[in-house]
């Protein structure tokens, strides 16, 4: 008997590769930015680093109640219940008429406060610049996640690759023109003109979106077979308990990294244009496992809402044996080619050599990430988030920050920014080991109520 069934291994990769590709686009929307702003100065890549930081900071919490829909898709995927799910785009569009407007006005907020962040002067006044362009992106982005989520509830991952790759384009080409022009048709914005380039391709992202939605055939049954059972609070209720705590832990995580950024931002501009580019890469790889760890999600929420505990175990086991064999694949790569990676990024020879050592610890990061992120997506799929989220809080704010500044400072150990790494392997390495046994204990708890 194999230790990893092969058809949960290819149903893993057929919902989690397009997810991969799909995920990789989004984040190599930020890359290009970082790349093409980096031709500008090495400020400007801050600035852009940490404005996104900020921005995604505040508006995952809109995400997180978001991405709490395609567990619930899922789920009700595995009960027979398939046409019932359109009510949550119908409650989904309700419930970001208000989340748009909070949301969009704290990021207005801090950037209006963005001194007690206490950066270097030049990149703080490019962020708030940055961050007031692409706040403007905010409503569209939030649509686009809400039908995105709807389409991986049902495991039709393959068009949210597809149409974030068509933007990944398009946003190409719009920071090119837009950041040094073209001829007399479009002025030279200078870095600002990345950020106007990411709100057209954010926009396009959205329109796109919607439309296959209403155009595809699956989705046109299960809103013209749909019948209201529930009430809009009856829904939202539901969303909101689901989606709340998920946002929550995603916030953390967030906010988490985001102090990093402050914190190498207290130890010098080489330290935070160093640590941007490092996480950038980071967050390239890291994007491989959200697909494994998404696809986990779908498959478990199906296997909960049919009570099948051996579709949740099988599925279980062959997203971990993916999600492994990427992260020391990464692992390996971080540490052979550190230079050449870093390299892409950044011409600025003092740079590379700065920053090259800390390829060496965030390989060492790649496999607890990407085990704690896989935690916590199997455990959404049987309906557990309360708990994950308190198990966050304190592996990355009682444990990965506090770590890190101890770490990183000159009052501490004085590491510097690869002090802030190290931290940041400790705490995720403390959350996967809380949250994978976690999984499995709580496979065998619903099973005996089942």
């Amino acid at each position: 008997m194999a230790l990893v069934s092969k058809f949960y291994l290819k149903r893993a990769l057929k919902i989690g590769i397009p997810v991969v590709a799909g995920q990789l686009g989004f984040i190599l929307m930020g890359a290009t930015d970082t790349v093409m702003v980096g031709k500008v100065s090495n400020d400007a890549q801050a600035a852009v680093g940490l404005g996104n930081s900020i921005f995604f900071l505040i508006i995952i919490l809109g995400f997180g109640i978001l991405f709490g829909i395609t567990s619930l898709v899922s789920i009700a995927d595995g009960e027979g219940k398939l046409n019932d799910s359109w009510r949550y785009i119908k409650t989904g569009l309700k419930l970001l008429i208000p989340i748009t407007f909070i949301l969009s006005f704290i990021l207005w907020f801090v950037g209006f406060n963005f001194s007690i962040l206490d950066q270097p002067e030049n990149i703080s006044n490019l962020s708030v610049d940055y961050i007031n362009v692409v706040n403007l992106s905010t409503p569209f982005l939030l649509v686009a996640t809400l039908y995105a989520s709807f389409l991986n509830g049902l495991g039709k991952t393959i068009p949210n690759m597809v149409i974030t790759f068509i933007c990944l384009i398009a946003n190409y080409y719009l920071n090119l023109w837009f950041i040094f022009g073209v001829g007399d048709i479009i002025p030279a914005m200078g870095f600002i003109g990345s950020g106007y380039a990411t709100v057209v391709s954010r926009v396009l992202l959205c329109v796109i979106t919607i439309v296959y939605c209403y155009r595809n055939s699956v989705v046109v049954g299960i809103r013209k077979a749909y019948v209201q059972t529930a009430s809009f609070t009856t829904t939202a209720r539901e969303v909101l308990k689901f989606g709340l705590p998920i946002g929550t832990q995603l916030f953390l995580e967030i906010f988490a990294f985001t102090a990093s950024f402050v914190i190498a931002g207290w130890l010098g501009a080489m330290s935070l244009t160093a640590h941007q580019v490092v996480l950038n890469i980071a967050s390239i790889t890291f994007m491989f496992v959200t697909g494994i760890s998404t696809a986990a999600g779908i498959m478990i929420g199906n296997g909960y809402g049919a009570k099948d505990k051996n579709h949740i175990f099988e599925s279980a086991k062959a997203c971990i044996f993916i999600v492994a064999t990427l992260e020391l694949f990464f692992c390996a790569g971080f540490i052979l080619f550190g230079k050449q990676l870093l390299g892409i990024y950044s011409e600025d020879q003092a740079l590379i050599a700065f920053a090259a050592p800390l390829m060496f610890v965030a390989a060492a990061f790649q496999v607890s990430d990407g085990l704690q992120n896989l935690g916590l997506n199997m455990l959404r799929g049987m309906h557990d988030v309360n708990k994950p989220a308190l198990i966050a809080f304190f592996s990355y704010w009682i444990v990965m920050v506090p770590v890190s500044l101890y770490l990183a400072m000159p009052w501490g150990l004085n590491m510097g920014i690869s002090g802030v790494w190290w931290g940041f392997v400790i705490g995720l390495s403390l959350a996967s080991i809380i949250l994978i046994p976690r999984f499995f204990m709580h496979l065998r708890t619903i099973q005996n109520k089942w």
